[in-house]
């Protein structure tokens, strides 16, 4: 569906559960690193079990007047309302406050020769605060025909604050003199998700098929305001000696005429298929397909301008897998997911961007997983990631915007996870990807190699 574009991350909560848990970690490292973290949980009555996570982080980093400080707790109720119905319900807060470091400056198109713990800005106006409420409740329910009913509400609130003073251009010519540049930007958020899925196994001959269908509904409110920052009040740009690039000159805060001032409403409706076949004892094979219509309301308060898009995604997938013996599986899959053309945080739309269709991703992967052991895996994948309806300026009226960008990323990876030993457990991998731009535009040739991909990941 939406926002999937390179992948999704599984998020698994830890709920509560009728099992004792008893646990605390203490973490201590480098650079002023300390954390700790705390996980307890038990049976409070027969149909009534709770678990609580909290967490505390105070850390500093390699680079100069770099700080962060986090917190989050979690409770989590878990009641067995009946013998084939269980309900859990949970809260989170989390809050983190950390220095915003946007690192050192170019020079001749790359990296500057600046000390690598070097601050360009001023750090003690550079900061992110944000802060995290969410509360979910979750329902199942499995039927005397076989039937399970999954049901998940789940809302959420995020208040965000951005600030900072950076490198706001390449160092110049001679290596001693780049600009400096600041802004800050406010959002608020609220989201309100419903999704229901029913779950069904079943069998047609020899063939078996567990059959999923779910609806998912949401509403996602922001609120954004951009300041520009103004040294001494007056300039945006502030000429600083690239030997001493940490400063402490007054900035103040202020709308510029293009800053944001807006509000957004996100409204979601889908429905989606699956069935997973199981076609005999060495291949099974899955296939599905979301609809999804995906409604974005854009409203301007500076200058009470209202626009919209409504776009409507059709997004399959398949996958096929062999299992030539039962601890090895080898697999292909194809998938599509889309980006509506307000960006990924859906924060802006204009004339323009409104008539852009979604930017599509199609992915293709084939890999292979080994359960050396009950307790050890290794796993390796080769994959691809095409890009199109990216949007880039005409190279021939740079007044326009056009939607044939591509890219492409191609890489392969190898993981290893579980307990070499019952005392030694092990988590790790590596990965190598070249992203690349497949058609050119005025931002790029073709050919060009997309910035911010790492090479090779560890």
């Amino acid at each position: 569906g939406r926002g999937g574009g390179g992948g999704v991350i599984n998020r698994v909560t830890k709920e509560a559960g009728f099992a004792p848990v008893r646990s605390v970690w203490l973490e201590g490292g480098s650079f002023d690193h300390r954390r700790g973290s705390i996980d307890v949980g038990q049976a409070l009555t027969s149909r009534l079990a709770g678990r609580f996570n909290g967490m505390y982080e105070n850390s500093g980093g390699f680079r100069d007047a770099a700080s962060l400080e986090r917190s989050g707790v979690n409770p989590t109720l878990a009641i067995a309302a009946g013998p084939n119905t269980t309900a859990r319900v949970g809260y989170e807060y989390f809050r983190d406050h950390r220095t915003v470091d946007r690192g050192i400056p170019s020079f001749g198109g790359a990296p500057s020769p600046a000390a690598l713990e070097t601050f360009f800005g001023d750090p003690d106006v550079s900061y992110a605060d944000a802060r995290v409420h969410s509360g979910s409740v979750t329902i199942d329910h499995r039927t005397a025909s076989g039937l399970t009913i999954h049901n998940r509400a789940r809302y959420a609130r995020y208040d965000k604050f951005y600030q900072n003073v950076f490198a706001g251009s390449a160092v110049n010519a001679d290596r001693t003199q780049l600009n400096l540049s600041g802004y800050n930007n406010a959002q608020t958020r609220a989201n309100l998700f419903n999704q229901t899925e029913a779950t069904y196994v079943a069998a047609s001959g020899p063939v078996g098929h567990t059959l999923l269908l779910g609806v998912e509904v949401g509403r996602q409110v922001t609120d954004n305001f951009r300041n520009t920052g103004y040294f001494n009040g007056q300039s945006t740009s502030l000429p600083v000696p690239f030997a001493a690039p940490t400063i402490a000159t007054p900035v103040s805060f202020r709308q510029s005429t293009t800053d944001a001032d807006n509000h957004v409403a996100a409204t979601v409706s889908a429905v989606y298929a699956q069935d997973q076949l199981r076609l005999s004892r060495h291949w099974q094979a899955i296939a599905g397909v979301r609809y999804e219509r995906f409604d974005l309301r854009f409203h301007n308060n500076r200058d009470d301008a209202d626009l919209r898009r409504d776009d409507h995604l059709v997004s399959p997938r398949l996958g096929l897998i062999f299992k030539p013996v039962e601890p090895v599986s080898a697999y292909a899959s194809y998938s599509v997911s889309h980006l509506p053309s307000s960006g990924d945080q859906f924060a802006s739309l204009t004339a323009t961007t409104r008539t852009l269709e979604p930017e599509r991703f199609v992915n293709y992967e084939v890999g292979a997983k080994w359960d050396v052991s009950p307790d050890l895996s290794i796993t390796a994948a080769v994959f691809r990631l095409d890009r199109t309806n990216s949007s880039a300026r005409d190279p021939n009226d740079a007044s326009k915007l056009v939607q044939t960008g591509e890219q492409r990323t191609a890489g392969y990876e190898i993981g290893v996870t579980g307990s070499v030993t019952p005392r030694w457990q092990l988590a790790g991998g590596w990965a190598s990807q070249r992203a690349t731009i497949e058609s050119a535009t005025t931002a790029a040739r073709a050919g060009a190699t997309v910035p911010l991909v790492p090479y090779a990941t560890a």
